[in-house]
C-alpha cells in the first residue's frame, strides 16, 4: 500500500473508531486496531492523535459539503432537494452520532470559535441559503440564514437525544413516519419563516 492509501486507510479507521467508541474514549492503540497497523505509523504519519482526530473529522465535513452541494445541485423543485437534504442530514446524525458529537465537541463543550466544525457549519449555512434566496428574491437574507440554521439544529438536536427523551421533544427520527412528518414540518416552518408559502 502507498504512503497516500495507508494515510487515507488510517483516517477512515480514526472515523469508524470515533463512531464506536466516541471520541473521548478513544485510544490511539483503538484506532491503530482498527486500521491494522502499529501507533507508531499513527505517529509517523499524523504525529498526534489530535492531528489525527482533526484530519479524520475534516475527511468527514468534506464529504458532508460534498453531499449537500450534489443535492441542492439536483433536479427538483427547491422543496424536494431541501426535503432531499434534511432527509440526508436525519440520516448521518441517527447512522453517525459519535461524529456529530465529535463535531459539537469542540464547537459547544470546549467553547472553540475556529472548530472545522463552525467553519463547515458557516459554509453549510451560505451554501443551502444561496439556495434559497436564488428562489426566494423577496426574502430578507438574515431570515433565510436563521431559517436554514434553525433547521439543521432542530435535526441535530432531535437525532442526538436518547430515546428516552424523545417524549420531550414529541419527534423520534428513527421512525420512518414520524421522520417524514418531521421533515415536513420543519421543511413548513422554514419555507413559511422565509416567506416562500402563506
Amino acid at each position: 500500500m502507498s504512503q497516500r492509501a495507508t494515510k487515507q486507510h488510517i483516517l477512515e479507521a480514526t472515523i469508524t473508531a470515533i463512531e464506536k467508541y466516541g471520541v473521548q474514549n478513544v485510544p490511539t492503540r483503538t484506532i491503530a486496531q482498527e486500521a491494522g497497523v502499529n501507533n507508531a505509523a499513527l505517529h509517523y504519519y499524523y504525529g498526534t492523535k489530535e492531528r489525527l482526530v482533526t484530519e479524520a473529522l475534516a475527511l468527514t465535513l468534506d464529504h458532508m459539503m460534498q453531499d449537500t452541494d450534489a443535492i441542492l445541485s439536483g433536479a427538483g423543485d427547491l422543496r424536494e432537494r431541501l426535503r432531499a437534504l434534511f432527509e440526508y442530514i436525519v440520516e448521518g446524525v441517527i447512522r453517525f452520532p459519535n461524529l456529530i458529537r465529535a463535531h459539537l465537541s469542540g464547537a459547544l463543550m470546549e467553547g472553540d470559535s475556529n472548530s472545522p466544525f463552525l467553519r463547515l457549519l458557516d459554509a453549510w449555512l451560505e451554501r443551502t441559503s444561496r439556495e434559497l434566496e436564488s428562489a426566494l428574491a423577496t426574502a430578507p437574507k438574515q431570515n433565510i440564514r436563521f431559517g436554514v440554521f434553525a433547521a439543521f439544529s432542530a435535526i441535530v438536536m432531535a437525532g442526538l437525544l436518547p430515546e428516552s427523551a424523545q417524549a420531550t421533544t414529541a419527534v423520534n427520527l428513527r421512525d420512518e413516519t414520524a421522520r417524514s412528518q418531521a421533515i415536513e414540518m420543519i421543511l413548513n416552518n422554514l419555507l413559511e419563516q422565509t416567506g416562500r408559502e402563506k
